[in-house]
């Protein structure tokens, strides 16, 4: 479920794109100069806690930033860990429900948007998929932590221009005045999220839909059954949220076409340099239409995706059906888990 900010949302959502723009490119620019672009992926996803903070001041922008960075750092060096340990199935699945559970109680509990822990999530499961030496463990780790600070720093860069340019908001010109206005979201923590039955059906929720996914993509022979998790944590309303069945409708339309792209692309054989401009393109157009237009974002953010993962594997045919058929999965138990709010609602109207 989307929540769409107060205010003039295009202004605020074109900051946030160029923020976590600019944070990818920095990564992704340093790696291609260390020649470690196979190293793409932590980078990627420790720079995914700039797109929080929206419309915040930037007292309680750090702090949001900072819950949302840690979070994901933690699933990152998780999932390395898994890899490098050649970790048991079991043991994935178990972390990966307490990724899921502790994600769904603090973002919740500190007003994240957005609140479900998917990016948590994908980065534990794509970072335990990627094989991992175990004498690079600090080094992958390291480069998530670099990104995920670095996000932190840029997404309060706002802070200096606005000191150093008091009465901002009544000194400057029409066109950049918008830049300087309205923020007014202000998340207060909720410490009541533990005794809230909405938060905990939401866990429930969570959690059944995770392991109904994996199940079925595990007996219908996939080989990455954790795209059709991903796809679930995605799918399912927030705590204290309506379900939209938009919601799973548009995520396998936006994977499908998304897919297309990479499909086309990747005959092409393109070098570093490219990839690394398509995934800073990819990443700033995610941040501008997720808000408003999902499918179209979800369009973006599953060619950037696939991008840095060209950097250490191909990019085959069967491999984009199988991830179009995770993601069919996965939206499809979103659908089952929605279907009771959806008769319930119905009995109210009638």
């Amino acid at each position: 479920m989307r929540t769409k900010p107060a205010g003039r949302p295009w202004v605020h959502g074109v900051e946030v794109a160029t923020r976590t723009a600019v944070t990818l490119g920095i990564v992704l620019v340093a790696l291609a100069c260390a020649g470690r672009l196979d190293l793409a992926s932590y980078g990627m996803f420790g720079a995914f806690c700039a797109v929080y903070g929206f419309n915040e001041p930037y007292r309680v922008r750090a702090r949001t930033v900072g819950v949302a960075g840690a979070g994901i750092l933690v699933a990152i060096v998780a999932g390395i860990l898994l890899s490098a340990t050649a970790a048991p199935l079991a043991v994935t699945g178990v972390v990966t429900l307490l990724v899921l559970v502790g994600g769904v109680v603090v973002n919740t509990m500190v007003g994240l948007v957005p609140a479900p822990p998917f990016f948590d999530v994908i980065a534990l499961l794509i970072c335990a998929a990627i094989p991992t030496p175990p004498g690079e463990v600090g080094l992958r780790a390291g480069v998530a932590a670099a990104a995920t600070v670095l996000a932190w720093l840029l997404s309060l860069s706002g802070w200096v221009v606005r000191r150093a340019w008091p009465g901002h908001a009544e000194t400057s010109s029409r066109v950049f005045r918008p830049f300087f206005k309205d923020l007014s979201r202000v998340p207060v923590v909720d410490r009541t999220v533990l005794r809230d039955p909405l938060v905990w059906r939401a866990v429930a929720e969570n959690v059944a839909g995770a392991a109904l996914a994996y199940v079925i993509g595990v007996a219908l022979g996939g080989a990455h059954p954790y795209w059709a998790v991903l796809t679930v944590v995605c799918v399912i309303a927030p705590a204290r949220a309506r379900p939209s069945a938009a919601h799973a409708i548009e995520r396998v339309i936006g994977t499908a076409v998304g897919l297309g792209v990479v499909w086309l692309l990747e005959p092409l054989r393109l070098q570093a340099a490219p990839i690394i401009v398509i995934m800073v393109v990819c990443q700033f157009f995610t941040q501008l239409f997720v808000v408003n237009t999902y499918a179209l974002a979800l369009v973006f953010i599953t060619v950037m995706v696939f991008m840095s993962m060209s950097f250490i594997m191909p990019i085959t045919g069967p491999l984009l059906l199988e991830r179009l058929a995770e993601t069919a999965i996965g939206s499809g138990v979103g659908l089952l888990l929605m279907t009771p709010d959806w008769f319930r609602a119905r009995l109210r109207r009638a």
